[in-house]
């Protein structure tokens, strides 16, 4: 509450000295006034201790001498809070960006491929990107990047994933003169092809998704809920897709644990899952249920299963299955989330450009998480895997999963 009514205090300030530096001219826009806003929170949240006003003043300026609209704002800002490269400190639209590509690419271990697309496009589903705008697709990606929070550089390689505003390629820089991306792709057989493409409106084209050669009901790909249970007795493995750490109103967490605990006690596997590779975060919904099922926990092999794309309390629910399992291996990739920065997030509005700032409530005022930190090599860097393995295209089109792979070859050999 306190820190609430400090933030509005150094606004309203803020807002008052502005208005005095600028009494001979006409009201500055109302974006100037979200950048106002921005400043505050930055100076009234954990963020003051690394905070720097300079670029914000800069474009204070550009913004009063009419340079900078609304929209050029709201990049400018992304790129600005990229510069802490801490991933709870970000703009949020208030609603999803409809005018994206037409191609949505996937990260399958240092490659990117098509795995869905609008129907004029749909011959190229499966097929490997090359270039970019005439670059690799990780220099692509770097360049889309600058507008994104992140704090390891693993996180970067996914933000090209889902559907993308067609606006993050245009202020990356990397449209062409007629306002297209031009990509190219290979065929699984070989082929080479161009495609110019440009926006189209997610609201009037219907996207059509990827699908393996063999059916697999194991995969992880295409799971819609928070969590789940996922059992596959013929490979003596209990998969549990977690996706996100917000409880389902149809499935409490306790009674997720408990269903856990109740299939593994069924004697038909030997090693469970923990599949957190698309799990970003949310509200800690575990506390206690590790601890509670300790004795049964140890009595299997424990694998979880991480990525670029794990953060938050998503990591935090690892460290606590770390802390009670301590033979638990990690699979996959480090961790998008640093092990350093635990947090709790607030929202404020900026209505001028229809999106929230989201930003930390703690930083790096909480010890780091001890089993966690045992398993990576710096405090600023993620959760290392035991196990590093890389998805690959062709086994996941043959209707398999590298990691899953990797897992049974390891605690087969164990």
């Amino acid at each position: 509450m306190k820190k609430s009514i400090l933030s509005l205090i150094t606004f309203v300030l803020l807002l008052c000295l502005a208005s005095c530096k600028n009494q001979k001219t006409a009201s500055p826009p109302a974006h100037y006034l979200d950048v106002l806003r921005v400043k505050a929170d930055l100076t009234t949240s954990s963020m003051r201790s690394i905070y720097n006003p300079a670029d914000f003043d800069e474009l204070e300026k550009e913004i009063l001498a009419g340079k900078v609209s609304s929209r050029d704002c709201y990049y400018r800002l992304r790129k600005i809070l990229n510069s802490y490269h801490v991933v709870h400190v970000y703009l949020m639209p208030e609603q999803a960006e409809p005018i994206t590509l037409p191609l949505v690419f996937y990260y399958f271990g240092n490659e990117y491929h098509v795995v869905s697309a609008i129907k004029k496009y749909e011959k190229y589903i499966g097929w490997k990107v090359i270039e970019i705008s005439g670059l690799e697709p990780v220099e692509a990606i770097d360049k889309i990047a600058d507008y994104y929070s992140y704090e390891t550089v693993v996180a970067k390689k996914h933000f090209i994933e889902n559907l993308v505003p067609f606006d993050d390629y245009k202020y990356a820089g990397l449209l062409d003169k007629n306002g297209k991306l031009r990509v190219i792709l290979e065929s699984p057989e070989g082929k080479t092809e161009e495609l110019r493409l440009k926006a189209v409106d997610t609201r009037k084209n219907k996207f059509i998704d990827i699908t393996p050669e063999k059916e697999n009901n194991c995969l992880p790909h295409y799971e819609k809920v928070n969590y789940s249970i996922n059992p596959c007795p013929d490979k003596r493995t209990l998969y549990v897709p977690y996706l996100s750490c917000i409880a389902r109103e149809d499935y409490p967490a306790d009674v997720w644990f408990s269903d856990i605990i109740k299939e593994l006690n069924s004697g038909l596997y030997d090693t469970l899952v923990f599949d957190l590779r698309y799990n970003r975060g949310g509200t800690q919904i575990t506390w206690g249920f590790p601890e509670k099922y300790k004795d049964e926990l140890n009595k299997y092999n424990i694998a979880l299963i991480a990525s670029g794309r794990t953060f938050s309390a998503a990591t935090i629910f690892m460290e606590s299955i770390l802390n009670v399992c301590p033979d638990a291996k990690i699979f996959g990739e480090e961790t998008g989330q640093a092990i350093y920065n635990y947090t709790g997030i607030k929202f404020d509005e900026l209505k001028s450009m229809n999106c929230k700032l989201a930003f930390p409530m703690w930083l790096d005022e909480i010890s780091p998480l001890t089993a966690a930190k045992e398993r990576s090599d710096n405090h600023y860097r993620g959760i290392m895997p035991d196990v590093e393995v890389p998805e690959n295209f062709e086994v996941f089109m043959q209707g398999e999963d590298a990691i899953y792979n990797a897992i049974y070859d390891y605690f087969a050999g164990v």
